[in-house]
């Protein structure tokens, strides 16, 4: 169905053309799950968040893209009994000069391809981005972003937004975001790679016009992001996103970057009355806490001080997935 493309190639003759008697018209549903897995990503830990959303999301209305860039092909094989799951091998959608995994342009890029694909097969009203530290621990959550998205058309990306899941505020680190772009621009990897550079600065021309303020973002772990917003941005991007590969921004930023110049805004869904309980680095708020709050989407699991807490996190969520 599609075409590698080799390294620092276009994406433009990615995809092949069919013949119109070939097409079948995609899959209706309500929220497309996107998710990243690294060389450092145990596939046992991947298991239990395909697990989380195969018991929280309804399967009629949701599907998974598992975007596999371990370079060994870890998930090959291991969810093909899911007809909802997906698994794409990013080195076979996409090849770059970088080496090795990466949370910034060259994983954004990864993506975009990614749900270019999936989204000839599904026909999606918004996408959750997860990572694969993530948790689903409530019903079907992506029909409460939905309700904000309708009630407000403008919203394009919902999350951990000005305030952290524990409700600290994020300014700081927003205003920190905003100064990595203006690095970005005036870097040597600026003036070596002159493309991605005036790239950059069109999203950041179309994205200040309409009142943007450089470095606002939702936090990478888990947000959403609406339908309307992803096929503007995609259109504002056209051919030319894989110039991205070479921006040390991260992920999210990049996509944050994308929306704000397709016109959209942003929203907190992450605070302590809202669905998500979202923050960068350590929990929220206690685990029995998030469950009295019943909130619906976490990250993260992972404590780099403590080796033991996702395990112990995981299997305390576990617990609530009654077989």
């Amino acid at each position: 169905m599609f075409e590698t493309v080799s390294g620092g190639g276009r994406v433009t003759d990615f995809f092949v053309i069919f013949e119109l008697k070939d097409l079948e018209m995609p899959s209706k549903i309500k929220c497309m799950v996107i998710t990243p897995v690294g060389p450092r990503s145990k596939l046992e830990s991947v298991r239990d968040t395909v697990e989380s959303f195969l018991y929280y999301m309804p399967q009629e209305e949701s599907a998974m893209l598992l975007l596999d860039d371990s370079e060994s092909g870890v998930l090959e094989g291991n969810f093909s009994d899911h007809y909802n799951i997906r698994v794409l091998r990013a080195k076979d959608i996409f090849h770059t000069e970088k080496k090795g995994h990466s949370t910034r342009g060259v994983l954004f890029v990864k993506q975009i391809i990614a749900l270019k694909i999936v989204t000839q097969e599904y026909d999606w009203d918004c996408l959750l981005r997860l990572d694969d530290d993530a948790l689903i621990t409530g019903w079907a959550p992506h029909r409460d972003a939905l309700d904000i998205m309708v009630n407000k058309p403008e919203i394009g990306m919902l999350g951990a937004y000005c305030r952290r899941g524990d409700g600290s505020s994020k300014e700081a680190a927003l205003a920190k975001q905003g100064r990595r772009i203006v690095r970005q621009i005036f870097s040597r990897t600026g003036m070596l790679h002159p493309r991605m550079t005036m790239l950059l600065l069109k999203l950041i021309l179309k994205s200040k016009l309409k009142g943007y303020r450089l470095g606002h973002m939702c936090t990478g772990g888990a947000f959403f992001l609406s339908r309307a917003a992803y096929n503007t941005f995609i259109s504002v991007l056209k051919n030319n996103v894989d110039f991205l590969q070479y921006s040390f921004l991260a992920d999210d930023l990049l996509f944050a970057l994308n929306v704000a110049a397709g016109g959209y805004k942003f929203e907190d869904f992450s605070d302590k009355e809202h669905v998500m309980a979202i923050n960068w680095r350590g929990l929220p708020m206690p685990l029995e806490e998030l469950v009295l709050r019943r909130k619906k989407v976490l990250h993260p699991v992972k404590d780099p001080e403590d080796p033991n807490h996702e395990k112990h996190v995981r299997a305390f969520f576990a617990q609530y997935r009654i077989p």
